[in-house]
């Protein structure tokens, strides 16, 4: 483990490089690296320890469309987002039956949709509110039902790292977490603040560090 954490660091901290480079063609390979790093270490501690016909299954299946999210992002933006919002739905309903699994019931989980509404609704009076600073245009109501979906999975998975015991509960929940920071950076990067290389760098260190977590969380 600690070899595989260096490593995808290595590449990481390269990325940060290659992220803001001109040429797309080694931005395309160092996250191409990270997306297979931790997809085949999720998918084969996932495989190893878990029944494979049972809910666990739907883990395996969020980091495929994870990867596929990574492979078309950079050079499809809404097929990329495609498979991050299969991905973020496949995240949350394992989420919550890990917590369904562990005695969490509907009154517990609820308030993870009430936060959602709340996130919503900020958003999207920000929009209305301020459109010459929100420069969503056409895209304001596709990005409001994408980001319904990241706040979904972040939330989630924040309950999950406060109401379930254990270290694993708790790397998965902050990975999940910093998987919806990273998308509201990137959503601020595309449609607010435009062209800033440190915010796409933040975007970057929190989407590839939240994938980590949640892979090594496979492990635990």
């Amino acid at each position: 483990m600690i070899i595989f954490i260096i490593l995808y660091l290595i590449a990481l901290f390269c990325y940060f490089f290659t992220r803001t480079s001109r040429t797309k063609k080694y931005r395309a390979v160092n996250k191409y690296i990270m997306a297979t790093m931790y997809l085949i270490y999720g998918i084969c501690h996932t495989a190893a320890r878990q029944t494979f016909v049972s809910y666990h299954t739907m883990l395996i299946v969020a980091f495929i469309l994870a990867w596929f999210g990574d492979i078309f992002l950079v050079f499809d933006f809404g097929r990329g987002g495609d498979f991050f919002l299969a991905g973020n739905l496949c995240f949350i309903f394992y989420e919550l039956m890990v917590m369904v699994e562990h005695g969490k019931n509907f009154s517990q989980l609820c308030w993870i949709f009430a936060v959602v509404a709340l996130m919503l609704s900020c958003f999207i009076y920000a929009c209305g509110r301020w459109p010459e600073k929100f420069r969503l245009g056409k895209m304001r109501w596709l990005m409001t039902f994408y980001l319904s979906s990241i706040y979904t999975h972040g939330i989630t998975g924040l309950f999950m790292a406060l109401l379930l015991p254990g270290t694993r509960f708790t790397v998965m929940g902050i990975g999940s977490f910093l998987f919806m920071i990273s998308d509201i950076i990137l959503t601020l990067y595309n449609y607010v603040f435009g062209e800033n290389k440190w915010l796409i760098r933040a975007n970057s260190l929190t989407y590839f560090v939240g994938l980590l977590l949640i892979a090594l969380s496979t492990a635990l």
